[in-house]
């Protein structure tokens, strides 16, 4: 019998980190890309109308996920006989380190249509209430370099702000605009969420 030594199946190309990410949010109605890579197996440019948010704070991008379940219990047992789903929820939160035209376009609640074309311009804002806009996300995120990198590409299809983080104004710690997104469904597209990723041992190109 082999002992665990001869069964371990191990890989490092396939420890990740991800240091190098842009996030790009469009407007709800902005077309969804019909595939994340090229034919060269490099990732897709940013289709048209999707905004690259630009520098994003050391935390990155980082991913919640909630599942509740009702519990089915019998009197013979103390143990759950079975046990249903009854919510799934997805969250991702970031902070945006640059605070420009477009990302407190985003924090005043803009559909991304009526952000300022340079997102240097100057810009004013006007506190409102409501709700905020539905969005589209597209995540390009490389680990390594050359021939090694690796590539991974997330798409959320409907996403919304549902949560803020706080602000501060001070000598130390930079302005963020960070903000809480939930991930719904898009029954256009009938789908809420999309990883995809190229293999583990880089990508192999081909051509331009």
């Amino acid at each position: 019998m082999p002992d665990v030594i001869g069964q371990l199946a191990n890989d490092n190309r396939n420890v990740h980190k991800w240091g190098t990410t842009i996030l790009a949010i469009a407007d709800y109605s902005t077309a969804v890309p019909e595939a994340f890579f090229a034919a060269n197996g490099l990732p897709i440019a940013l289709p048209t109308g999707y905004k690259n948010m630009g520098y994003i704070t050391t935390d990155g991008i980082s991913h919640s996920y909630d599942v509740s379940s009702d519990e089915t219990n019998m009197l013979q047992t103390t143990q759950s006989v079975r046990s249903d789903v009854t919510s799934e929820t997805h969250t991702f939160q970031v902070a945006f380190g640059e605070t420009n035209g477009w990302t407190k376009a985003l924090a005043y609640k803009q559909p991304v249509s009526e952000w300022p074309s340079d997102k240097n311009a100057a810009w004013i804002y006007d506190e409102t209430s409501g709700e905020y806009p539905y969005y589209r996300a597209i995540t390009l995120s490389q680990d390594g370099v050359g021939d090694s990198a690796v590539y991974r590409v997330e798409a959320a299809y409907r996403i919304k702000v549902t949560d803020i983080d706080d602000r501060a104004l001070n000598r130390s710690d930079v302005e963020e605009v960070n903000r809480t997104f939930t991930i719904y469904e898009d029954p256009v597209v009938g789908k809420s969420y999309t990883e995809a990723q190229t293999a583990a041992g880089g990508v192999v190109v081909s051509g331009g």
